[in-house]
């Protein structure tokens, strides 16, 4: 991305921020505001005094904290997306491809969300996925584990990439470089580890009552499944990636073998992360492997297309995910993304078997 389009970017953001209105339900603004103003919440029982980096950092910047929390959030949003462009195209897209997966980035489900209430580690999480990833595949080990190792703080996730490269040096059967992942993802998630311990024991931290925690039920997803009718858990689901979740196994079939190799290497923190958390804003988290598998498809459609998804991705998200209450309904939004996804899909097979057809007739002449 140039940088006019990524200032670009940023002041979008910085009006949907500005635009969106405040959560008219309780939230966690108050801990994290507290967190800030206090460092050390002795005695807290809520698992966000787990989390404070975010906090702690932002707390030492001058200004109203509504207004510091959101430009957070778009700076880490608007980052996040420039770090997914660079991924995708490290799969071999195009870089017109590279940019559409970057504004469906910096405009997806989760990151919307965190314009719309900004208080929390997500939109840092959001930039490390990709970052971290992209870190890793260009064998920067040892600046990868130093960031994630200070991520942790902000969120438990910054551990996953170290995990995630390591469970696929291993699925590719690349020893030595799987032995050095891992070490440092167990370095990681030692100090993740330590820093719990020493919160209990010497601040008395405890996760307070959150479904998170209770393993013993399911944890957070068994709540959210049993509470809310089959229907709306779909629905919510589906909001996640919209056209989106189309584009990715094709994307994943069409694609590099290793990208795959990512993918299936991923299953098992994706699934645990999913189930400890609400997995409709969970699963953004994972935006770093469906987004590539998507541009590997977009790559192969008249780029007219693949604009179109990305303006209908971003107004799915803008009122599924900021509460733009004026913008049309994300339902309505949602059914054009999927249509719109299949006929790409179909159109980039039909593109996929033209090519294999002009390709044996080169053969048969030769």
């Amino acid at each position: 991305m140039k940088r006019g389009e990524i200032a670009l970017m940023l002041v979008v953001g910085g009006i949907i921020a500005w635009l969106a209105p405040a959560p008219w339900w309780e939230t966690d603004r108050d801990i994290y505001e507290r967190m800030a103003r206090e460092w050390v919440v002795k005695g807290c029982n809520d698992f966000h005094c787990f989390r404070p980096l975010v906090p702690w950092v932002l707390g030492r910047l001058p200004g109203p904290p509504i207004v510091i929390w959101k430009a957070y959030a778009v700076v880490c949003e608007t980052a996040a997306a420039v770090a997914m462009s660079w991924w995708a195209m490290r799969w071999g897209v195009s870089r017109n491809s590279a940019r559409m997966v970057g504004w469906m980035t910096a405009f997806g489900s989760g990151a919307a969300y965190t314009l719309f209430d900004p208080y929390s580690s997500d939109a840092l999480m959001h930039l490390l996925g990709p970052a971290l990833m992209l870190a890793i595949d260009r064998g920067h080990v040892a600046g990868a584990t130093a960031v994630s190792a200070v991520g942790v703080f902000g969120k438990e996730f910054a551990a996953l990439p170290l995990a995630i490269s390591a469970a696929t040096r291993g699925i590719q059967q690349r020893w030595p470089e799987m032995k050095r992942l891992t070490i440092a993802a167990v370095l990681v998630i030692a100090i993740w580890a330590g820093w719990q311990m020493f919160a209990r024991t010497e601040w008395h931290y405890i996760t307070g009552p959150t479904y998170s925690a209770d393993l013993t039920k399911g944890g957070y997803v068994a709540f959210w499944m049993i509470t809310l009718s089959t229907t709306l858990v779909l629905t919510l689901i589906a909001f996640v990636f919209g056209g989106i979740w189309l584009l990715w196994p094709a994307g994943l079939w069409w694609g590099p073998r290793e990208l795959r190799q990512v993918t299936l290497a991923s299953m098992p923190g994706l699934l645990v992360l999913n189930s400890l958390q609400q997995p409709d804003r969970a699963l953004w988290n994972f935006g770093f492997l469906a987004m590539p598998a998507a541009a590997v498809v977009l790559d192969r459609v008249p780029a007219a297309w693949g604009w179109t998804l990305v303006g209908l991705q971003v107004l799915i998200n803008l009122r599924f995910g900021a509460q733009l209450l004026a913008l049309p309904s994300a339902r309505l939004t949602l059914t054009a993304a999927v249509i719109l996804a299949a006929a790409i899909v179909w159109r980039a097979r039909a593109h996929q078997v033209a090519g294999r057809v002009q390709l044996d007739e080169e053969a048969s002449t030769t």
